[in-house]
């Protein structure tokens, strides 16, 4: 497994590394690693989760879409089996599931920090009180 450091040098993976506190395209990656989906499904879907610390509105969905798209992390066709308007359906790429990996990475890494964060709080600050 590669490192941090040297996933931030992908332009994707640096993109992701400056928004994870959002966990929008977290939450977008890890929705589509279960299934392909179209714009509307994710929306739902992010909002549903909690995951995200915004909330998904449409705008915000496809211009992150586009951007993952545009950076090789999704793949979207037009789907026009249906009765209705044709849909775009969006699924992850190969390296879609390699920036989810990474994901989980920088979740791991900032949780371990946070949680020694807590720990010497509680030692150093919460005892004295």
């Amino acid at each position: 497994m590669r490192t941090v450091k040297e996933e931030t040098q992908n332009p994707a993976f640096a993109y992701i590394a400056g928004r994870i506190d959002k966990m929008l395209v977290p939450t977008l990656l890890y929705c589509l690693a279960h299934k392909p989906d179209h714009g509307y499904g994710l929306i739902q879907k992010v909002n549903e989760s909690g995951f995200s610390e915004i909330e998904a509105d449409p705008a915000t969905i496809y211009r992150n879409l586009r951007r993952m798209e545009e950076d090789g992390l999704v793949i979207s066709q037009w789907e026009t089996e249906n009765t209705g308007p044709a849909r775009r359906s969006y699924h992850l790429s190969p390296e879609g599931h390699q920036a989810l990996d990474y994901c989980v990475q920088l979740v791991t890494e900032k949780v371990i920090t946070m949680q020694a964060f807590l720990e010497q709080y509680q030692r150093e600050v919460k005892e004295i009180e």
